[in-house]
């Protein structure tokens, strides 16, 4: 009867593909499920935390800070913005998406001006890209 064994550095790999592949998936899963909504200036973000679906319900007015992580301008549009959001009860939250992070300007702009204001000032960059967040915001439809 012949046994057929593979070395440990086969099983090794092959264990390395299935974790890599699976860590793919997860973080396409996770960065899919998030989702900001927002009304009368009180927002629910759902998102995925390791398995578990989890939210977190908060009004603008509870928001202490929110700093601008990444931003890509191309052809006077934005391909990519990213925003961390602080809140006074100490919880933060990631928006990636472009649509949630508009979502987000356009209430502060509306309900805080001094937060939009404040946020417009950390950018650090010229008019240009002030004006083509104000052009996004005016383009965008909740």
């Amino acid at each position: 009867m012949n046994k057929f064994y593979l070395p440990l550095p086969a099983i090794i790999l092959i264990f390395y593909i299935i974790y890599t592949a699976f860590a793919i998936t997860m973080r396409k899963i996770k960065f899919n499920a998030e989702n900001l909504e927002e009304l009368d200036g009180e927002f629910i973000f759902t998102f995925i935390k390791k398995i578990k679906k989890e939210q977190i319900y908060f009004h603008i007015d509870e928001v202490k800070m929110c700093v601008l992580t990444r931003i890509f301008i191309q052809q006077g549009t934005f391909r990519t913005i990213n925003f961390n959001i602080f809140l006074n009860d100490g919880y933060s939250l990631r928006l990636r998406k472009k649509s949630e992070c508009l979502l987000f300007l356009q209430v502060c702009r509306e309900k805080r001006k001094e937060l939009y204001q404040k946020i417009l000032s950390m950018i650090p960059a010229d008019m240009t890209v002030i004006s083509i967040i104000e052009k996004e915001l005016d383009n965008f439809k909740r």
